[in-house]
């Protein structure tokens, strides 16, 4: 009896413990397994060759290189934040990585379940006043702004790519993903005039946020992007450049754009000038040239002693309005 004790002591949780394993055995057979994915992030964009092409200048330029050295430090920096997102094909869960990558090329390893993919890849999301939202769907994930009436231009660009992936397992894959503009850059340049007290420019017109899944940008409400005053070193010019979403691409798609009504103009330009008595003059300059993303786009005007803006620049339309009032239909110091 005692032997018969001791046997089925002995048995029993050999037998339960063969019962888990089969249990746990059973439980994973639908388990994903991970596998190493290595493929490589490149930017697309030239911006010294864009700058060269509208400032019709050499590199001894002083304005080329003022421009080529605040736009390279937005638009290409050295080290930014990628979000890498995968979405299964059957709309699973989708699997999200934040990474740090270098320079224009970038090579990344993560390890992930076999499955069919739309990938979604956005770098340069360390800009507190543009964030990535959104993420659940492919479909959804967005780049926004904030949603004010006038905010600031981005302090880094962004760049999106995506690329449909079937990662398969137990095989070597490479894969390609290209990042292309999301933003573009103006420059509004203009020499100083000693008669004006201030000057300030705003870019409007534009979009306000970007689905990288298909590429569209949306104007989800009127906003003023502030310019920031950039000294030509060597000369008496100053250049008001701001990193933005891009206009409309054409007119018929231009509704609900903060664009003056009686022109043909896909976006503006607002410039106040402070005089020197008290007033404010304002010029609304019109631009029917879209704006389109991985653009540089380089303004040259003069500012009157009156504080009216005027330019050269055939394709360019100008509205001056003195002793300006702000009537309440934006506040640019907000």
């Amino acid at each position: 009896m005692k032997r018969q004790f001791k046997f089925w002591a002995l048995a029993l949780p050999l037998l339960l413990l063969t019962q888990s394993c089969s249990y746990i055995y059973d439980d994973c057979t639908n388990c994903s397994k991970y596998y190493s994915l290595n493929y490589r992030l490149d930017v697309v964009s030239n911006i010294n060759v864009q700058l060269s092409d509208q400032l019709k200048a050499d590199v001894a330029s002083k304005t080329l290189n003022t421009l080529n050295g605040y736009f390279q430090g937005i638009m290409q920096p050295a080290t930014t934040e990628a979000r890498l997102g995968f979405y299964p094909a059957d709309g699973e869960e989708p699997i999200l990585f934040n990474r740090t990558v270098e320079g224009r090329s970038a090579t990344v390893s993560l390890s992930i379940p076999a499955d069919n993919y739309r990938h979604i890849a956005v770098i340069g999301q360390d800009d507190p006043s543009v964030s990535l939202v959104n993420m659940e769907k492919a479909t959804t994930a967005t780049l926004t702004q904030f949603q004010r009436d006038t905010v600031d231009n981005h302090t880094q660009a962004a760049f999106a790519g995506t690329l449909d992936m079937n990662v398969v397992g137990n095989a070597d894959q490479s894969w390609v993903v290209n990042l292309y503009p999301a933003d573009a850059g103006v420059a509004v340049v203009m020499r100083n005039n000693p008669k004006v007290s201030r000057v300030r420019a705003f870019l409007g017109g534009l979009a306000t946020s970007f689905t990288p899944n298909d590429s569209t940008w949306h104007w989800d409400r009127s906003s003023l992007v502030r310019t920031v005053p950039v000294s030509v070193a060597g000369t008496d010019s100053t250049a008001y450049c701001a990193v933005c979403f891009p206009s409309h691409d054409k007119t018929a798609g231009a509704k609900g754009t903060a664009t003056r009504a009686d022109d043909g103009s896909l976006w503006h330009v607002d410039i106040l000038v402070d005089m020197p008595n008290g007033t404010v003059t304002r010029t609304v300059l019109t631009i029917e040239k879209p704006l389109r993303a991985g653009d540089i786009r380089v303004i040259r005007v003069k500012v009157n002693d009156d504080g009216a803006i005027s330019t050269t620049d055939s394709n360019v339309g100008a509205s001056v309005t003195l002793d300006w009032k702000n009537g309440g239909e934006y506040n640019p110091e907000v």
